[in-house]
């Protein structure tokens, strides 16, 4: 089976588009690495994230993503339901014309993608160093390997997050967590899709985003959750 992915991955340029789930995904960018386009291939790619985000959706929901990637997640959720809106945002600026590419063949008018990293403590005009690695799932403004990093525009979360009053919120920021979730309220929020990355955050970052939720009255969701995919919905 490697050798099999390894030569269609090779000759992706002969067919560009994959389709996956509900949308077709361009796939001969240099951005598309081996391990991710083997994921869209095999139909797996983000699962726990998708199928929790799917499960969680209801009608003209209004969803915010932190950590676009290409853009896999918010797409799916958008192509389920056109009447939802989606607010995204990706610090790695190189990723953004191929976020825009998919929304484009995909007709996908209810998607609006930023390149912006979101902090609480961000102050109008602050930049971040965001480290890039050579599989884009693994950037971080976490210290990892990379091959260089560039500035990113820093924009205040509490703001985004009051200003536009998400429904959903999905979060996979490689580490970016433990900076997020230290002082702020998700007032209104019904559920979060979360990835926790244990090789980057302490335990200690990790039970504060647990305090966040309880704060706001969410609570695990066992039957959504999965590997390192945590899913809270608020309980009234």
């Amino acid at each position: 089976m490697g050798l099999l992915v390894t030569a269609l991955y090779k000759m992706r340029s002969l067919r560009p588009i994959i389709q996956f789930r509900n949308l077709q995904v361009p796939v001969s960018g240099a951005h598309v690495s081996r391990t991710v386009w083997k994921h869209l291939w095999k139909g797996g790619y983000e699962r726990p994230e998708i199928e929790a985000v799917l499960a969680l959706l209801r009608p003209n929901d209004r969803i915010l993503e932190l950590g676009s990637g290409i853009g896999i997640v918010s797409g799916v959720a958008g192509k389920s339901d056109p009447s939802v809106t989606i607010e995204t945002y990706e610090a790695n600026p190189a990723l953004l014309p191929a976020i825009e590419e998919l929304h484009r063949l995909n007709e996908l008018s209810n998607i609006h993608p930023k390149n912006a990293v979101l902090l609480p403590d961000a102050v109008e005009g602050d930049t971040i160093s965001f480290n890039l690695h050579e599989n884009f799932t693994e950037s971080s403004i976490q210290p990892v390997e990379s091959n260089h990093s560039t500035e990113v525009c820093v924009q205040n979360f509490q703001n985004i997050f009051d200003s536009f009053s998400p429904d959903i919120m999905i979060c996979d920021i490689e580490g970016g967590e433990a900076q997020l979730f230290m002082d702020f309220y998700l007032k209104g929020l019904r559920a979060l899709v979360i990835e926790l990355h244990p090789n980057l955050i302490s335990r200690r970052d990790i039970k504060q985003v647990y305090e966040v939720c309880r704060e706001a009255n969410m609570y695990p969701r066992i039957d959504l959750s999965e590997r390192q995919v945590e899913v809270f919905e608020r309980v009234d």
